[in-house]
């Protein structure tokens, strides 16, 4: 009986060790050394590439977690478009940039790109918590293979013109910049504009070159590319805010431990309270900094409700049309 009850015990020890082994092993794997190519696409000293050398610090606070960041810089890799390919085959992994890139991957994020679509950053901040947004976000990394993360409203946009914007009759037929984004260009068409496309790193030269007359953007991504140089009128609207967005690789995110999704998550949400942070600190500044350089800053424009009566009543067209989900702009509009 004392025999018997020996080899039992041993037996049970042989099989917690083996358990025990295996655990050990899963965690080893799970947590093995990954390393993250990032992407930020902007010039190098914008807010966005700043946000991207931030969220490598913090990723960089937690060894623990066996976590590399390489983050490309710049525009190397290419348009944000190309960028935003790169992720969804896999060669870059993590890509900070506007959220409204995310817009070709279904139709109900269309909205979330034109004017007057939110009364404000909290309104936007609200949309981006909300059911309507976070489903959306699941559905389109279950069929694209791309995911996006910690999105977070930054500052208003703003236009950068070679001529004054003080009514809504300055926007008939002014040839604005716009990204490869329709709603971007139905938005600029509902003000009377004529919009055109350009790439990124390119605007400064089309305004210089007067290929365009007006771009679009906050003035801390604006600073580094110069606009206000060539373009010295800025003019606040309150149409459009800027959010910046962290689309991931579905296939590598859900290659990481829960540990690992846990921590990037927790540096993002860090990157992005610092971000909104330096970008309302530092938003007044840069437009005084524009100022000294011979800019003209209009705070106000005058006519801002003729110019949100015109866009609405274009998205509600477009909804009309089956641009996306009957009924869709009036659930973001309801959101609180």
């Amino acid at each position: 009986m004392k025999r018997m009850l020996v080899m039992v015990l041993i037996a049970l020890a042989m099989i917690s060790g083996l358990f025990a082994a295996g655990s050990a092993e899963q965690k080893t794997q799970a947590q093995q050394e990954k390393t993250i190519t990032l992407a930020t696409g902007d010039a190098i000293g914008t807010l966005r590439n700043r946000a991207g050398e931030y969220f490598k610090a913090e990723l960089e606070k937690h060894p623990e977690l066996n976590l590399k960041v390489n983050h490309v810089q710049g525009a190397v890799l290419g348009t944000a478009n190309q960028i935003l390919d790169q992720v969804v085959e896999g060669s870059v992994h993590l890509f900070g940039n506007d959220i409204a890139w995310i817009v070709p991957y279904d139709a109900d994020f269309q909205p979330i790109s034109f004017g007057f679509m939110y009364r404000d950053v909290d309104h936007m901040n609200a949309y981006f918590k909300s059911s309507t947004f976070l489903d959306l976000a699941d559905k389109v990394a279950s069929s694209s293979g791309l995911r996006i993360i910690a999105p977070v409203p930054m500052a208003s946009r703003m236009f950068f013109s070679v001529k004054p914007l003080n009514t809504v009759a300055d926007f008939k037929g002014l040839k604005v910049r716009a990204p490869g984004l329709e709603m971007f260009v139905k938005s600029y068409e509902a003000y009377g504009a004529s919009p055109t496309t350009v790439a990124w790193n390119e605007i400064f030269l089309a305004l210089k070159t007067k290929l365009v007359e007006a771009a679009h953007g906050p003035v801390a991504d604006v600073i580094a590319n110069k606009w206000h140089l060539a373009a010295p009128y800025i003019t606040r609207t309150e149409d459009m805010y800027a959010a910046n967005a962290w689309y991931v690789n579905e296939a590598f995110w859900d290659g990481l431990s829960t540990e690992q999704r846990k921590g990037i998550e927790e540096a993002l949400d860090a990157t992005n309270a610092w971000s909104f942070n330096e970008s309302k600190v530092s938003e007044q500044s840069l437009i005084d900094q524009m100022v000294a350089e011979g800019a003209v800053y209009n705070a106000s424009f005058a006519d801002r409700e003729k110019l949100r009566t015109q866009a609405i009543e274009a998205v509600k067209k477009l909804e009309a049309s089956g641009k996306w989900s009957l009924g869709l702009v009036d659930r973001i509009q309801a959101i609180k």
